[in-house]
């Protein structure tokens, strides 16, 4: 039998951490298992998934990798993947430590409550109302429990012990691989984890212990929210039997406005000012967030000179830190001159020549 190359069957070299191994390991693990193999390549996929494991197990052991390294394989001439690789417990362990007990769907702790599907809602603010935050009165299309079973999904509430899982909300399946049996623990899907079923459905909602009605909302808009963010609110999303509420995402779309430009918390605008405000300098109102406040402007100041307004911008959505105004002076050409104010430019130009 060919002698195999650990650190070629997992893609990895020498020289790579045991991070690096893990990683490339789970990798192929999500790709090759047994379970995910075309009926064609079962056999393939197992023999594949048998070399990775073993592999692994040597490469991540401190003290096996330095025999390997030292001897190659025939430091385990006793059969070692043999021996090793016959046994549930180590595959399940590998999983254990990549995946959690989750890896095949299932569950394996104590908690078995389902949770209902996320909402996503649209929400179209003004600019002004992003920068200092508001409250917000929605209207959504979501799951409620039934008020007419209280969720139970069934007729007079009356329910009985589920028959597939004995009312323990949870049902075992076994499922045999080249390594042995694996345990998977998982949700009743009859009863849907809660031991219980209806005697009779309920009418209104047809067993399913929810209905689908509009509900208003008022939702609080942080200060700072820019455009494309989410704001996730818990427990507003679809209700299911015997579970809990998923969320409400809230997808801020923020309108253009038509003087301030935002990029991140500062703001930027752009202000004209005349060619003899420019050339004899002036004090200017400029517009910010907050109200006009005033700038000087020096003689000579030409166009696209920038000034920085400190605090004017908005405030970071996270923290306490407060973005800056840039306000950009644009120096405009006048498009048309009354005779008074083409003579006066005709008397500048003599004196410029």
């Amino acid at each position: 039998m060919a002698k195999k190359d650990y650190y070629e069957i997992l893609g990895v070299s020498k020289s790579d951490t045991k991070d690096a191994i893990k990683k490339a390991y789970k990798k192929l693990a999500l790709k090759y298992h047994p379970d995910k193999a075309p009926k064609n390549k079962k056999t393939e996929y197992e023999e594949k998934f048998k070399e990775m494991s073993e592999a692994y197990t040597v490469l991540t052991d401190d003290k096996k990798r330095s025999q390997y390294d030292s001897m190659g394989q025939d430091a385990f001439n006793q059969g070692y993947s043999q021996e090793n690789f016959s046994r549930e417990e180590d595959i399940s362990n590998i999983f254990k430590d990549l995946f959690g007990n989750s890896f095949f769907g299932g569950s394996q702790g104590d908690s078995f409550r389902t949770t209902g599907d996320d909402l996503q809602y649209e929400l179209i603010i003004d600019f002004k109302e992003a920068a200092f935050g508001c409250e917000k009165k929605i209207e959504i299309r979501k799951d409620i429990l039934c008020d007419s079973c209280d969720g139970t999904g069934a007729k007079d509430k009356k329910l009985d012990t589920c028959d597939k899982c004995n009312g323990e909300g949870r049902i075992t399946i076994n499922r045999r691989t080249p390594f042995g049996i694996f345990r998977q623990v998982a949700i009743c899907d009859k009863c849907n984890g809660e031991g219980k079923i209806p005697k009779q459905k309920c009418k209104h909602c047809d067993g399913r212990g929810v209905i689908n009605k509009k509900q208003k909302l008022t939702v609080n808009i942080p200060q700072g929210i820019d455009n494309n963010q989410f704001l996730k609110i818990r427990g507003e999303g679809n209700a299911i039997k015997g579970g809990e509420n998923g969320n409400l995402l809230l997808v801020i779309r923020v309108k253009p406005h038509k003087v301030f430009k935002r990029d991140g918390d500062d703001i930027y605008i752009n202000f004209p000012i005349s060619f003899s405000q420019a050339a004899l300098g002036c004090k200017i109102s400029i517009p910010t967030l907050s109200g006009d406040t005033k700038i000087k402007i020096a003689s000579g100041t030409e166009s696209n000179t920038v000034f920085r307004l400190k605090g004017e911008g908005v405030k970071n959505v996270n923290n306490y830190r407060t973005g800056d105004q840039f306000v950009n002076i644009k120096v405009e050409t006048p498009k048309s001159l009354n005779r008074k104010q083409k003579k006066l430019f005709e008397e500048l130009a003599k004196l410029e020549k």
